[in-house]
């Protein structure tokens, strides 16, 4: 039986299905995805959000779930993650939660879509139709086609208007290896060209892939501006063989993405604006996340080429070797300078870009890094998590190490 519902039977076993205390978070923006202080998730930028008032903010008990004493003292430390993440986090019908922002959760696009890849690599394909169910059901705008930014996890409905190329590439992904594992009775490479098709007619300005798509009652608007971390090549390869307009813009949007990459220190533009056809940082911004480079660099060399990875891979590693640390965003002036605060999410990507290149064992000193941070205190309600700081980091540092621990067991260190 499946780790995941020995999970769920612990919280049978208790009688109770809660969440943790809640915790202020932070939310972000299509078109002003940036930096702050406090920094989050991969491509959702913070702005604090005051949502007192709304409905159903007291929607969710305030009742802990706690694991066994017995069972938490013998968990390793991906059983503890697992635990926190199919148990803690996600409810009776798959939804995972970000974080709590003033009482009320919610649920990102993007993170449902990093539960169908973990159920790829886990190779469980119950949780995977769990997860696309729930998309299919809860996410999709009946007129677009697309999945909605976020929904709010007290009744599932959207919360914001508009579609994230980044959510959308990670579930168009996920469904096309589906088929390649699973088999094409399901129908998951068909759903996948259908979401596709919605991509290429509103996720795109002058044929170049970019962040998103926003809409109300008084129109719909797409973004003029492309995110590197929004391009999944290795699916947009694929789509391309077969539609001609995906053929142009993968094309279009491969040349914009290598300007991104500052050649002098190996970094990457977060954005290219199209309009002025040039690299820039977010709007309002004077930093570019990490996280973003390095989903870009992973993607591509899944792609095309190793290069932009391993020049990025190269400054990870020296400022590591030199500080200790690796920066969650960089000013790219002055050959790169970094902002010195840390975030697991970083050094989860870091040490997934290191096994693709073959670096398996700085992947494993990202892997101490993390686990450093992880709460082990069966008490906790966060007991799990590698997030100390749940007000201002989201669920993606959690799911983003399950990931590096997956892809770490066929990973040997280096000779």
């Amino acid at each position: 039986m499946k780790r995941f519902w020995i999970f769920a039977m612990l919280v049978i076993a208790m009688g109770t299905f809660g969440c943790p205390g809640y915790f202020e978070f932070e939310n972000g923006d299509v078109e002003e995805a940036g930096e702050t202080e406090g920094l989050t998730t991969s491509g959702y930028q913070a702005e604090v959000e005051q949502e007192n008032g709304e409905d159903g903010e007291d929607a969710w008990p305030e009742e802990e779930v706690l694991p066994p004493e017995d069972s938490a003292q013998e968990m390793e430390p991906q059983e503890r993650l697992e635990w926190f993440v199919t148990v803690q986090m996600m409810d009776e019908n798959g939804g995972v939660r970000n974080e709590y922002g003033n009482g009320r959760p919610y649920i990102l696009a993007a993170t449902m879509g990093q539960m169908m890849e973990y159920a790829l690599r886990v190779d469980d394909k119950e949780l995977f139709d769990k997860e696309w169910d729930f998309v299919q059901e809860h996410f999709i705008d009946n007129e677009y086609g697309l999945p909605c930014f976020a929904i709010w996890a007290d009744n599932y409905q959207p919360k914001e208007n508009r579609s994230s190329t980044d959510d959308d590439m990670r579930i168009v992904w996920a469904l096309y290896e589906a088929e390649e594992k699973w088999g094409s009775e399901y129908g998951y490479k068909t759903a996948g060209e259908e979401m596709a098709g919605q991509m290429a007619e509103h996720n795109q300005y002058l044929n170049i892939l970019s962040k998103g798509f926003a809409w109300d009652e008084s129109g719909a608007q797409t973004s003029t501006r492309m995110d590197i971390d929004d391009l999944r090549w290795e699916v947009m390869q694929t789509l391309a063989e077969d539609d001609p307009i995906w053929r142009v813009m993968v094309v279009k949007t491969n040349q914009q993405f290598l300007t991104c990459q500052d050649q002098s220190n190996g970094l990457f533009w977060q954005e290219y604006d199209i309009v002025e056809s040039r690299p820039e940082y977010p709007v309002g911004k004077d930093v570019c996340r990490t996280s973003h480079m390095l989903r870009g660099g992973m993607y591509y060399s899944d792609y095309k080429t190793y290069v932009p990875a391993t020049t990025l891979h190269n400054k990870m590693k020296t400022e590591w070797e030199k500080t200790g640390k690796i920066s969650s965003a960089y000013h790219m002036e002055n050959l790169g300078t970094g902002n010195g605060i840390e975030e697991m999410e970083t050094y989860a990507l870091a040490g997934r870009n290191a096994i693709r290149l073959g670096d398996c064992d700085f992947a494993l000193l990202m892997r101490e890094r993390i686990l450093l941070d992880q709460i082990d205190d069966p008490a906790s309600p966060i007991y799990g998590s590698v997030s100390k700081n749940r007000q201002e980091n989201g669920i993606e540092d959690d799911i983003d190490t399950l990931l590096l621990l997956e892809e770490l067991k066929g990973c040997e260190p280096n000779q």
